[in-house]
């Protein structure tokens, strides 16, 4: 399977629904990013300011002040949004994801309903896998069960990953 941009995943969602909030002062910061961006990209003469005391630590710090690009995956999905070292801002506009944008990326149907607080829909969405992946999981899981279990690889144009995934998988196979 292709992987899909956080743009295939949210374009055409009609009702965006409930969404948290930022606060005053990080909207701030987040409307000086370009899409794409995070605290890298505000001007140096406020970075330290906007980071705190996160701006003298260790780690990559990626989640800081974080704008999504349209035209790349989604990042991992946590279980809030507008937590200050795991922002997922909107590529374009100056809120969070919402919870329906969770769920698309999650790839639940639209009709799917998620009950609750709005945090306790954001929690129960990103501590969710997508849709795809459990089924894949389950498949695996029953094949094996049912002493059925092959597994297919096509190779995609331009790499060796799934040439090599395909000698790994069938050593595996060969194993059992």
């Amino acid at each position: 399977m292709r992987w899909k941009t956080l743009g295939d995943a949210i374009n055409g969602l009609e009702i965006v629904g409930e969404c948290a909030k930022f606060s005053p002062n990080i909207m701030k910061y987040l409307a000086l990013l370009p899409e794409g961006g995070n605290w890298k990209n505000l001007p140096k003469n406020i970075v330290e300011e906007a980071m705190g005391g996160a701006f003298h630590s260790g780690g990559g710090k990626v989640g800081f002040y974080r704008r999504l690009n349209s035209k790349e995956p989604s990042p991992t999905l946590v279980t809030s949004p507008i937590q200050k070292a795991t922002m997922l801002c909107h590529p374009t506009d100056l809120r969070p994801l919402s919870v329906r944008e969770y769920a698309r990326i999650q790839q639940f149907p639209d009709d799917w309903k998620i009950e609750g607080k709005t945090s306790d829909c954001y929690r129960q969405i990103g501590n969710a896998v997508p849709i795809p992946l459990g089924r894949a999981i389950g498949e695996m899981l029953k094949s094996v069960a049912l002493g059925n279990s092959q597994v297919h690889a096509k190779r995609m144009r331009g790499t060796s990953v799934h040439n090599q995934f395909a000698i790994e998988s069938e050593t595996f196979e060969n194993d059992l």
